[in-house]
């Protein structure tokens, strides 16, 4: 199949890495796959180290007579059957290439959109098939009648091969890790709050923040850091080495206010680490709670409290062996991009019957 991703920001985050994780999944697998992302963008940076087919292309004006005819160009020129698109963005200016192709559009996030007319269009009209990384995204956009049920997949996250090779054995340290970038929508502040009450009822623990802040955010870093003084919880900026930090671990802690289902959570899964996370998003359709791991209300320090100190208890060493069961059954890379080739399959039948030559 001959695939095409496209990236419109700038920033890296957990939709940019799942992206590039398809496309090099895609490419290793025998099919012509591209990437299409902005020039002075960290995802077109990491592709060219990663060696990966990509393009530069900018989304900024999607509708712009720029954007769509050299968007136009490559699809023609590649004989793209299928365009993967990750942001709204992107996904317009796909609509101009309706006639020459499939369009897919991705949507990684939970945040709801306010239903319109046109946005309604765009969205029915404007892709062959709708992927989301949770249910509770597609179940909403049905809802909203933004999508049909029959044109859209629900794919959650996966965890590659390094994760499920960690030992179960967890070091016993009391070691807590949190990955995410430092935003206010992550919760981290939530966390530390309660971390500092664990501070305070005398419980020893080492926390890990791993990932950084974008240019918006970086106040909130700030405010981070200052909040965290007195206590041990070590800001370790963006790493590569997750598994590293995974295999560190005796809790990862996911403290987020909104979230679709983020990677983390099921790359724990892999590696046998207990999870307690925020009730939201899709979360709590794959922790469930005293089972696969703990959910705690959103943005509640004192629940989040009492909720690490069963993650760090010994109650989690069956949870864990749950979750890791749940990982291996249905979160393989493999299995989760045999459901993407099958959306995408989906999307082409339906750009067929409108008369696109895919």
């Amino acid at each position: 199949m001959r695939i095409l991703h496209t990236i419109p920001g700038r920033n890296w985050g957990g939709a940019e890495q799942r992206t590039l994780d398809q496309v090099r999944w895609l490419a290793d697998h025998g099919h012509a796959v591209f990437l299409a992302a902005p020039a002075d963008g960290e995802p077109f940076r990491r592709a060219v180290a990663l060696g990966l087919p990509v393009t530069a292309m900018a989304f900024d004006r999607p509708w712009g007579p720029a954007t769509l005819l050299a968007l136009r160009r490559f699809v023609i020129h590649h004989h793209i059957e299928v365009i993967d698109t990750h942001v709204t963005r992107d996904a317009k200016a796909a609509i101009g290439c309706l006639d020459r192709c499939a369009v897919v559009r991705s949507r990684h996030v939970n945040q709801p959109l306010i239903p319109s007319p046109i946005r309604r269009l765009q969205w029915r009209l404007g892709a062959d098939h709708v992927i989301t990384v949770a249910a509770v995204t597609r179940n909403t956009l049905i809802a909203d009648g933004m999508i049909s049920p029959a044109r859209s997949t629900a794919i959650g996250g996966w965890a590659d091969d390094r994760f499920f090779q960690l030992p179960a054995d967890r070091p016993g340290t009391n070691t807590i890790l949190c990955v995410g970038m430092l935003r206010p929508d992550k919760g981290q502040d939530h966390l530390i709050a309660a971390l500092r009450l664990l501070n305070r009822r005398g419980t020893s623990f080492t926390c890990l923040l791993a990932g950084s802040a974008t240019a918006e955010s970086a106040a909130h870093e700030a405010s981070l850091r200052a909040r965290a003084e007195g206590l041990d919880i070590q800001f370790l900026g963006y790493r590569e080495d997750i598994p590293a930090l995974m295999a560190m671990a005796d809790l990862v802690v996911i403290p987020s206010l909104t979230e679709a289902q983020p990677r983390v959570a099921v790359q724990a899964f892999a590696a046998g680490r207990p999870v307690v996370a925020s009730a939201v998003g899709g979360l709590p359709e794959i922790v469930t709670d005293g089972i696969t791991g703990w959910l705690v209300p959103s943005a509640d320090p004192a629940a989040l409290a009492d909720a690490i100190l069963r993650g760090l208890g010994a109650e989690a060493g069956s949870i864990a062996a749950n979750a890791r069961a749940l990982a291996e059954s249905s979160m393989r890379f493999d299995a989760r991009m045999a459901q993407t080739l099958a959306a995408y399959d989906k999307a082409r039948a339906n750009a067929r019957k409108r008369g696109a030559p895919v």
